[in-house]
């Protein structure tokens, strides 16, 4: 189905009424404010009446919504993601104001448009317009839309149950991931989709000290803050071992076929190569480092409150994003290995594993590659690992296809807006989003 500039505009309208729904998310509960999530579901009913027409709708959770769309079959399953929850923002750093749904210069502004409302407009657009067509599925369609995932809350685990008691086992999965980007990939020149076909566990640590503090005039030869200093040193010097998962190996060889002479050379014989690419990756940091080794991140420091205090107690905050190979338990045993000093507790705050991985060679994979075949001409598509976290990976109990990719062309500075301030959505490329899963759709 062809889009006129004038349909364009009616669908950035209709997106521009989403942002303006605050669903802003906060890990205090209390701040959460329901009502506007009650306003946002809706919302959906007013501005997609066929949709509500054709599709069963139920809640689950706090905020999850799951449709289902009936199909002339009920096997083989398809469900559709998004979430409209989303971060919390400095109104004061933004150009417009964050949920005022501006449309300006092509664009839509606001928090949500790119994470996630915009893939969620896309996928009813898609629905309500092919209802209106008359179009019914081959299978069943569920879109399911939580509004706790940036706080991972109970709502996707919850949809979940509900399809696993139902004995619904999906073949295909789509969530948000990766997106349609560009001079990422050294001596790729073409834009590449990228689809996660897993994504990366996920561990916050608390390294801790205690002593027993005093006046600063006459200090102790080791400081607290000092030995938490040495254990950052080490862990800094000596990273996890990089490794190649199947998803990241799949992508070197892909993109591989579509790069320079002296690239397609590397990736054609990583067995020769690897070790170079680890160091350069290594020393460069970054996503591609992020792709083939467990990261650790240094992102919290504490200790006295006053300049002329020592602190009887101080603590460092890590966040670690886990390869699959790599679990909670062997990940906090290779932090205390490394720092080697007893004095120092390494706690778990938070944690969870790194999901499984999907195939590439199934029919799920094939529908979405030629859904972005057809949407976006000559884009090269691959799998990858994902380094975020989504509400995905619970679809993962129930399903081994769950794939996630964010149905737009992203640029690095659109995808440093994502949970930034000036968070936007150029109308062209919103269009396009409702036209993949137009062409998705139509196939499953």
């Amino acid at each position: 189905m062809g889009y006129s500039s004038k349909d364009g505009l009616a669908i950035a309208n209709r997106l521009s009424r989403m942002i303006r729904c605050e669903t802003v998310s906060y890990n205090d509960l209390d701040k959460i404010d329901y009502r506007r999530f009650d306003e946002f579901k809706a919302l959906l009913e007013e501005l997609y009446p066929e949709l509500h027409k054709i599709c069963e709708r139920s809640y689950h959770g706090d905020t999850g919504i799951l449709y289902r769309w009936a199909g002339k079959s009920n096997q083989d399953v398809t469900v559709l993601m998004s979430h409209y929850d989303v971060v919390p923002c400095n109104e004061a750093l933004w150009t417009r104001a964050p949920f005022s749904g501006e449309i300006d210069g092509g664009y839509v502004w606001g928090r949500g448009t790119l994470d996630t409302k915009g893939t969620l407009c896309g996928i009813v657009e898609a629905a309500e317009a092919l209802i209106r067509d008359g179009f019914i599925p081959e299978n069943d369609i569920y879109f399911s839309f939580s509004g706790d995932e940036e706080i991972s809350g109970p709502s996707a685990p919850a949809i979940v149950e509900y399809l696993r008691s139902r004995d619904i086992r999906p073949a295909l999965v789509l969530d948000e991931g990766g997106a349609i980007v560009e001079n990422v990939f050294p001596g790729v020149s073409k834009p590449v989709a990228v689809i996660g076909t897993g994504e990366k566990g996920y561990l916050d640590l608390r390294l801790v000290m205690e002593g027993k503090g005093g006046h600063s005039s006459a200090p102790p030869a080791h400081s607290l803050v000092g030995s938490l200093a040495k254990a950052v040193v080490k862990l800094e010097s000596k990273p996890f071992k990089a490794e190649l998962t199947a998803p990241v190996l799949e992508m070197f060889k892909t993109l591989g076929r579509h790069s320079t002479f002296i690239y397609r050379l590397i990736f054609a014989n990583l067995w020769l190569f690897m070790p170079l690419l680890k160091i350069l990756f290594t020393k460069q940091g970054g996503e591609m480092n992020a792709l083939i080794r467990t990261t650790t991140a240094i992102t919290k420091m504490e200790g006295s409150k006053a300049y002329n205090v020592l602190p009887p107690y101080a603590e460092i905050g890590l966040n670690l994003r886990l390869m699959p190979n790599d679990t909670v338990a062997s990940a906090k045993k290779y932090v205390e290995d490394i720092i080697g000093n007893p004095d120092i507790k390494v706690e778990v705050v938070e944690s969870r594993e790194a999901s499984p991985l999907s195939p590439t060679g199934s029919d799920g994979w094939q529908k979405v590659k030629e859904a972005i075949h057809e949407t976006w001409e000559g884009v090269i598509v691959s799998p990858y690992l994902m380094l975020a976290a989504s509400d995905s990976r619970h679809f993962c109990e129930i399903s081994d296809h769950v794939l996630r990719f964010s149905a737009m062309p992203l640029s690095k500075e659109e995808r440093g807006l994502i949970h930034g301030n000036d968070e936007r959505i150029q109308i062209e490329n919103l269009v396009a989003t409702v036209r993949f899963y137009e062409n998705l759709i139509r196939k499953l």
